[in-house]
């Protein structure tokens, strides 16, 4: 096809993005004439070469030059998956550029080859299902990226543990374990294939630059489901994610939650102490905090009584009673929940109403998971005696107890050895919870 035909202008960046948010929603049966492709077994990378060929209608190639040279623009095509739970994860490693062992060593990390081929990146995302037609895949995503300037201090460290290696003429020794983000993995058509490095007579695995399938999992559905970041003033540039979220709430301390509803102007909901936290941070509803996801932070909100001890005790999802008898406590989910972190936002009451009073980042001290493991075992015989209608109360124990979870006693699930019981859940109690909270309050900053 000419340069004059070509429905996007190849010498605009903006041009070429937009005519790619265009496949959004959308298949390559849907949006070009792309016949059969073959299979990714007989030859990987097929669909990113058909989304090249058909939609952006240029030849694939194996040019070192970025795919859109005009504009300087490099195209990744990555696929995603879903999981247990409905989850998307990212199916593989974004592959960036073989490694050249000759050259990377002359080499620094601001001016290299890796981060001229990342500097502007059209990355179009697509769900990947077994037994589906490659033309059938869902493009989930189409965005211009480039590497969020706060993962690059990690990523220069993963460059320069790769490239170390290489100048120490141990390139043969590299691992993928060796780093967060950017990995060297294998590259080579065979596994026994080997190339020269320039310190070494020892011959070392091909390999190629790569970001890590965990770091694109947190990447794609970051753009997929459009995180919100806290946006930062000039002051606030160097502040760490604890600071910068108290400084959000500071200005809304003392306030009612009607008197912060009235002030963003939110529909009164069940959910509305969430969505006064989203808010406050700067987000809309049904959007996640950017900086909180990578922190693996859970916003939840805790009203506390005048003496500082919680309303109702912290409530987990209900568990299921065969899955809790077959699953050792370091493998439940239940320990899962107790490793997440959570951004406490706390409402104290005053007179009749609650009034935002504190923020503070909060995780289960490693010492009180052995308290925890108790409370899971106890319940584990209880069900294993046929008495999964027994509960773990909170007198027996310090951090957690067990009770009902169920809409009412009809609400109830089947036990292995007994007849079905009410739905249960395990709670961590709010006199623990309490004690937790004053010395979080207490400490110089917000616990971490």
């Amino acid at each position: 096809m000419s340069e004059d035909s070509l429905p996007y202008d190849k010498y605009s960046i903006d041009s070429i993005v937009e005519y790619a948010g265009k496949l959004r929603g959308h298949t390559l049966r849907e949006m070009t004439d792309a016949g059969e492709l073959r299979s990714t077994k007989v030859q990987r990378g097929i669909y990113g070469n058909a989304i090249e060929e058909y939609y952006f209608k240029y030849k694939p190639n194996s040019n070192p030059e970025p795919d859109f040279s005009e504009a300087d623009l490099e195209l990744k095509v990555t696929p995603m998956k879903k999981v247990r739970g409905n989850k998307l994860v990212a199916k593989e490693r974004l592959v960036i550029s073989k490694i050249d062992y000759m050259t990377v060593v002359n080499e620094d990390f601001e001016h290299s080859h890796m981060m001229q081929k990342m500097k502007n990146v059209l990355l179009i995302t697509y769900l990947w299902e077994k037994g589906v037609d490659q033309l059938d895949y869902k493009i989930l995503s189409t965005e211009l990226w480039r590497i969020p300037k706060e993962d690059l201090p990690q990523i220069r460290h993963d460059w320069e543990t790769v490239v170390n290696k290489v100048r120490s003429g141990h390139a043969e020794d590299i691992s993928g374990s060796d780093t967060q983000y950017l990995e060297a993995c294998t590259k080579a058509a065979h596994g026994t294939d080997r190339t020269d490095q320039p310190y070494s007579s020892v011959r070392a695995k091909p390999r190629a630059w790569a970001l890590k399938a965990s770091y694109m999992t947190a990447i794609e559905n970051g753009l997929i489901q459009r995180r919100q970041r806290i946006e930062r003033s000039a002051a606030e540039r160097d502040m760490d994610l604890v600071e910068l979220v108290r400084e959000r709430f500071k200005p809304y301390f003392g306030l009612t939650e009607e008197e912060l509803r009235a002030r963003f102007g939110l529909s009164k909901s069940k959910n509305l102490c969430a969505r006064i936290t989203n808010r406050i941070l700067g987000g809309d509803d049904g959007t996640e905090i950017d900086e909180l996801v990578k922190a693996g932070a859970k916003p939840k909100t805790i009203r506390l009584q005048a003496n500082g001890r919680p309303k109702e005790s912290v409530s987990f999802p209900a568990f299921d009673y065969y899955k809790l008898l077959d699953t050792d406590f370091d493998a439940s989910d239940f320990y899962g929940y107790l490793q997440q972190k959570y951004l406490f936002v706390l409402y104290e009451k005053d007179g009749g109403e609650y009034r935002l009073r504190d923020v503070i980042m909060w995780q289960m001290p490693e010492s009180d998971f052995p308290e925890a493991k108790s409370c899971y075992d106890q319940m584990r015989r209880n069900v294993r005696n046929g008495r999964a209608d027994i509960s773990v109360k909170s007198t027996e124990n310090h951090c957690c107890h067990v009770r009902p979870h169920g809409r009412d006693s009809s609400d109830t699930k089947p036990q292995p050895y007994g007849p079905p019981v009410v739905k249960k859940c395990f709670w961590l109690n709010a006199g623990y919870v309490a004690e937790e909270i004053a010395k979080a309050r207490r400490a110089k900053r917000p616990a971490c």
